[in-house]
């Protein structure tokens, strides 16, 4: 009960944000417009900003978790793959990057360092953020991947990609062990703090109840793949390899978060399928409520975490 009102008051707000949007596009307060440059800011600023102050600030080196980090890394690139090639039957192909997204991509920097934390305690902050800073980069990166509706080469969208600057640009400062200036720090704080309520209530306006209609089927099987599949699989292979308390639990957490905001943000920029996105996060927040207690339940009662 304690880890379901832990998930309760970590995602509620996530929720009540994204219904505001809607409400707020039902009353004509957000115009089409809006979101668009909204969405364009987000990806451009706001995020960049988040993602390289949260890396330059920190030493990277200093609560690296090689073992964890690196297996986590492979679990996630073969998920993408296998989530792809399944993808291929069963979902259209302007369609089917926005699905392997949502099934891979989690909110890790905001929901699974709480659920972290919470579980865990303070100390373990300083290791799941270096996880969260070097994860972050590679979830950018097969995000282009999966999304490039266009044609254009894969190498070419990532250099392109401010999302994927930023995370460069932290890691690179802060390997070179650079001051960051109180006053980029604050100004780059200000942008950052914007970045998710915008996204969020952004992401409650494309909620379409039409749209999800026709996209019933490929959302249900993303939202199942997010917070059953992937993590069950990933995590059960992390146990047999022998990975046991904390790493573990950051492991399991961390992949069963709901999909990200930014998920939304790469979809609405990178596709026409912003909405699918938007559903998407939205249930995948509702029933993360379950699935995340359930496991945390399951791994704390047989003794793994």
């Amino acid at each position: 009960m304690q880890e379901f009102l832990f998930a309760v008051n970590v995602t509620a707000p996530i929720l009540l944000m994204m219904l505001a949007g809607s409400v707020f596009k039902r009353m004509n307060w957000l115009s089409d417009s809006f979101i668009t440059v909204s969405n364009k800011l987000v990806f451009n600023v706001c995020l960049p900003c988040i993602l390289f102050f949260s890396i330059a600030a920190e030493p990277l080196t200093e609560s690296l978790d090689t073992q964890l980090i690196s297996f986590a890394a492979v679990s996630i690139i073969l998920a993408t793959i296998v989530l792809r090639l399944v993808a291929i039957p069963f979902v259209e192909e302007s369609r089917r990057g926005v699905f392997v997204q949502g099934a891979f991509r989690g909110n890790m920097a905001i929901v699974g360092i709480a659920y972290v934390l919470n579980t865990f305690g303070d100390d373990v902050l300083a290791r799941a953020s270096v996880y969260v800073a070097l994860m972050t980069l590679l979830y950018n990166i097969l995000a282009v991947w999966v999304l490039r509706s266009d044609g254009s080469p894969w190498l070419k969208g990532m250099i392109k990609n401010p999302l994927i600057l930023s995370v460069l640009a932290g890691v690179l400062w802060t390997m070179l062990s650079l001051p960051v200036p109180q006053i980029a720090r604050t100004t780059g704080g200000y942008f950052a703090q914007i970045t998710l309520p915008l996204a969020l209530l952004c992401t409650g306006a494309t909620l379409n109840l039409k749209s999800l209609n026709s996209n019933r089927a490929v959302v249900a099987w993303a939202v199942l793949a997010k917070l059953v599949l992937v993590p069950v699989a990933i995590t059960s292979v992390a146990l047999v390899l022998g990975f046991r308390g904390e790493a573990l639990g950051i492991l399991f957490l961390m992949m069963a978060t709901p999909s990200a905001a930014a998920s939304y943000i790469m979809a609405a920029q990178m596709t026409n399928h912003a909405a699918m996105a938007a559903e998407i996060i939205a249930l995948t927040t509702v029933f993360s409520l379950v699935s995340v207690t359930a496991g945390l339940v399951v791994l704390k009662t047989v003794g793994w975490i």
